[in-house]
């Protein structure tokens, strides 16, 4: 009854220009914060047991006689700043171009409900909500996208082999290229473990284990080895949330690139023709590995057994305009 509505607040500045014709680039600085978001959280969430107690969850329970208490209430925030660059070759000659790059950072205290992944949680440590600021799950700094599309300049109405036989024409004539290239950082990794009965205080958060010291990357950094195990270590059972902040560990980056080639073929009247399309998507069949465990209870802590994005996969249509 007593939840406010949740905000953002947007802000932004940018510029523009022109630097030579049919070439624009805009630079821009891009801020939000989101305040008052909905969470989630167990209400009634135990104390920690002392060194050398070992009572229940429910024991230790300030409601005594329930259990998990969900509660959904305004306690989340969010921030991003960026900045975003775009470099525009307007569509001239048959060629286009662009360019877009984004260098920000995001941070809140909770991922969305059903969004979260790689042992990140919607569910905060609701007696320490402070503890849970991090990085966001969506969090990725360097992201690249460039686009071109190439009408390729032979076949009837282009620059070369205008006058071309009409068989010749159907075959080599009249292709268009499209090409979209990305290169992004890698996801965040929220590195926990799983507390022994006794350590436990909910279900419902994730539990970070303690930061020792050292990289918290293997130094061969392999889909078999990808954390160093020695950086980290299990709480004691009376303060069962570690010192390792959220999701301060990243898989590998992304690259991927995807290729279309396209074409229409005329018919028997200017209004019909035939298109052609084929498209390769993971063209270079790049591997993008996964997220590697992130549990270090876990027997596969470290461990890559995922992809990031799929293999090559490659798809032909055909279409009828009339």
């Amino acid at each position: 009854a007593d939840y406010r509505t949740s905000y953002v607040q947007s802000w932004h500045l940018t510029v523009q220009r022109e630097i030579k014709k049919d070439l624009v680039v805009d630079v821009a600085y891009v801020g939000n914060r989101s305040n008052g978001l909905m969470t989630l959280g167990d209400y009634n969430q135990s104390r920690p047991n002392a060194i050398g107690e070992n009572l229940t969850i429910l024991q230790r329970r300030p409601i005594q006689n329930f259990d998990y208490i969900q509660i959904s209430w305004g306690g989340g925030f969010a921030t991003y700043h960026a900045l975003q660059t775009k470099i525009e070759k307007r569509y001239a000659a048959g060629v286009y171009l662009l360019n877009s790059f984004t260098w920000s950072k995001a941070i809140d205290n909770a991922s969305g409900h059903l969004e979260a992944a790689n042992g990140d949680n919607s569910r905060l440590n609701f007696r320490n909500t402070g503890s849970e600021k991090g990085l966001g799950a969506y969090n990725q700094p360097l992201n690249n996208t460039t686009t071109l599309v190439w009408e390729l300049p032979y076949g009837k109405g282009r620059r070369w082999g205008a006058n071309i036989h009409p068989v010749v024409d159907g075959i080599v004539g009249g292709w268009r290229l499209t090409g979209i290239n990305t290169m992004t950082s890698g996801q965040p990794i929220n590195i926990t473990y799983g507390p022994a009965a006794a350590g436990q205080v909910s279900g419902a958060p994730s539990y970070r284990p303690n930061y020792v010291g050292g990289d918290i990357y293997s130094a061969e950094r392999s889909p078999t080895n990808y954390f160093n195990r020695a950086a980290f270590a299990v709480p004691p059972i009376n303060q069962p949330f570690g010192t390792l902040g959220r999701n301060i560990a990243q898989t590998e980056g992304i690259f991927n690139f995807d290729l279309g080639l396209h074409k229409e073929f005329p018919l028997w009247s200017e209004s019909s023709r035939l298109q052609f399309r084929s498209e390769f998507f993971n063209l270079f069949n790049t591997t993008n590995l996964g997220a590697p465990g992130q549990t270090i209870t876990n027997a596969n802590f470290g461990q890559i057994t995922s992809l990031s994005s799929p293999a090559r996969q490659i798809q032909f249509a055909l279409k009828l305009v009339f």
